[in-house]
């Protein structure tokens, strides 16, 4: 037989569970809401790192641009200041051979100068050839006088020939002297050239390129740090999403065995009732029994006074009546 007691024990047990679990499922929601709302805070954190990260590459990406363009300026000017050196060097190499040739010539004209002696002047020599051999021509001549005029044509034509001689190495000298004059100027304006360059374009970008190194490092560092910062959020982010779905996970168990409670607590409820119905039942059959075991005992009393000739009541003689119609019954 159902125990009512017990079962409302269990019914309060059941509740009190019940309780428990809803409870826990607040608690549970409560603390989805903080992980939520932390998981939308580092989800923000993570966007504007992701933003700064992002905005550097873009810097990083502009800064490589412009060390792209000096580069090929500076390998510009690079290839210029070697071909104005190169040049410069080849210049350099015929002034030192100009020279050495400038020299050996002025040493050869002192060496025949001083060899040969004081030598006339070379027009004046074509000059007083030309008058004897008209002289010659023109005057009666004898074996002495033909004799020293060829000696003197001789030794005219000897000096004259030097004097050519001479006047063409002092033509070599000056023509030389002309072209060391001109190269030297030129090697001095291509000096003047690789100076102005080097320091007018070649040093401005390779000072620019410097700290252009100089910025790159600094971004490449910043997007270091915040490519770490990016991690450590997604790592954290990562951890909030794993706590998150486990409260889920909770709140779906606390769900299934709240309805099992709930399930629980209808059947016993069920039950409950059941067994107040039994029991109101049952204490009426005992409440009935009584009731007639009263009647069947005054109605045994009322008879026995009949038996006796003794005075019966009305309640008596009702008494012995109900007693036989329950017995008929």
């Amino acid at each position: 037989m159902l125990n009512v007691e017990e079962l409302e024990k269990k019914l309060a047990e059941l509740n009190t569970r019940l309780n428990e679990i809803n409870d826990e499922v607040s608690n549970a929601y409560n603390e989805l809401n903080e992980l939520k709302k932390k998981l939308n805070e580092k989800r923000s954190q993570l966007s504007a790192i992701i933003n700064q990260l992002n905005g550097k590459r873009g810097e990083l990406n502009e800064l490589k641009g412009k060390v792209r363009e000096l580069v090929e300026k500076r390998n510009s000017i690079i290839d210029h200041l070697k071909r104005s050196k190169a040049e410069k060097d080849e210049v350099t190499k015929r002034i030192t051979q100009l020279r050495d040739r400038l020299k050996n010539l002025r040493e050869l004209l002192r060496e025949l100068e001083a060899t040969g002696g004081r030598v006339q002047d070379k027009d004046k020599l074509k000059v007083l050839i030309e008058k004897l051999e008209f002289e010659h021509d023109t005057s009666p001549s004898d074996l002495k006088r033909e004799m020293e005029f060829y000696k003197t044509i001789v030794e005219l034509g000897k000096n004259l020939e030097r004097a050519e001689t001479l006047d063409e190495l002092r033509g070599h000298i000056a023509d030389t002297a002309r072209e060391l004059e001109e190269l030297v100027k030129k090697r001095a304006e291509l000096v003047n050239d690789l100076k102005a360059t080097y320091e007018g374009s070649y040093k401005p970008i390779k000072d620019e390129l410097a700290a252009l190194k100089g910025k790159i490092n600094e971004v490449r560092n910043a997007i270091g740090e915040l490519k770490k910062r990016r991690d450590e959020l997604k790592a954290e982010r990562d951890e909030l999403k794993r706590q998150i779905l486990a409260i889920y996970a909770r709140i779906k168990e606390l769900k299934e065995s709240k309805r099992q409670v709930i399930d629980e607590i209808n059947k016993n409820r069920l039950l409950l009732v059941a067994a107040r119905k039994s029991a109101l039942a049952a204490e009426r059959r005992r409440s009935e029994e009584a009731v007639k075991s009263e009647l069947k005992r005054k109605a045994m009393e009322a008879l026995q006074k009949l038996e006796r000739g003794e005075r019966v009541s009305l309640d008596e003689l009702m008494g012995l009546e109900d007693s036989e119609d329950g017995t008929h019954e």
